[in-house]
């Protein structure tokens, strides 16, 4: 059965304020845990302590897991719910106001939804020790979470910049990285927590060409080099490359060099 810790700052909402805090908490997700919103005007840092799910948010599809951060953002349309196997831990404040909309404007890039690896767990229970505070008014509350939502900022857009190399930046290492075996997208979305279609389309948007269509251009080009400097046979270099069989590396040899392996090695010696 799901528990959640929740602090509900709604009814204390003051317009002349910077900013508000409309809810903080934790969340001991189930499988059945799924939130739906639209265009509503919020923000949102939410820390994943353990465990894994999905996030839609502006027809970007991410998988948020263990030491992530995402985030939801003004007037966004977003749905995320939790893994059935392994659902979320997560620690979470929801906010809005003048000096949130700012805070994303200036430090962090357009479009940004889930920052991998990025621990701000000490920031967030901090916020949730200030959410269960008896002691401190409403202004007094929003003046010590503003300071700590600054340092979560700080912290997300200095990841950021020294962040490992990007999406894009990371498939072209697999792929070049694998030239001579069988590749599975599959298996990579897995590793970097993002869904194919959004790889795809990332890797396209980087280098105007779709993983596959790199992957086997590239094999083609290391076929060629062995064409020309080795005594491999035709079947041995399809073997190789881990093509399924000689005349498919020769289909697709001629569809991108425009002659057959054969007539490529007559040409060229």
């Amino acid at each position: 059965m799901m528990n959640e810790t929740i602090f509900n700052f709604w009814h204390l909402n003051d317009s002349k304020l910077p900013l508000n805090v409309l809810m903080s908490g934790i969340s001991y997700c189930d499988k059945n845990y799924r939130i739906e919103r639209h265009g509503e005007n919020l923000y949102s840092f939410e820390y994943i302590i353990d465990g894994s799910g999905v996030l839609e948010i502006n027809s970007q599809t991410l998988y948020p897991q263990k030491n992530d951060v995402y985030i939801l953002t003004k007037n966004s349309d977003h749905i995320y719910y939790s893994s059935e196997d392994q659902p979320w831990i997560k620690i979470w404040i929801i906010f809005n106001g003048d000096f949130a909309e700012s805070l994303f404007k200036q430090y962090l890039p357009e479009n940004t939804y889930l920052i991998k690896e990025c621990n701000i767990l000490s920031y967030m229970n901090e916020i949730i020790n200030l959410s269960s505070a008896t002691h401190m008014d409403y202004p007094s509350f929003i003046d010590e979470v503003t300071v700590l939502l600054l340092k979560i900022v700080l912290r997300l857009k200095n990841h950021l910049k020294h962040k490992a190399p990007t999406v894009s930046e990371q498939i072209k290492s697999y792929l070049d990285g694998n030239i001579e075996n069988k590749v599975d997208l599959d298996d990579l979305c897995e590793q970097l927590g993002y869904s194919k279609n959004h790889m795809i389309k990332m890797f396209r948007e980087t280098y105007g060409i779709t993983p596959y269509a790199y992957f086997r251009k590239h094999k083609i080009e290391l076929a060629e080099q062995y064409l020309l400097n080795t005594h491999l046979s035709i079947n041995e270099i399809s073997n190789k490359l881990n093509f399924a069989d000689q005349h498919y590396f020769s289909s697709v040899f001629k569809s991108i060099a425009g002659v057959s392996p054969s007539e490529y090695r007559q040409i060229k010696k």
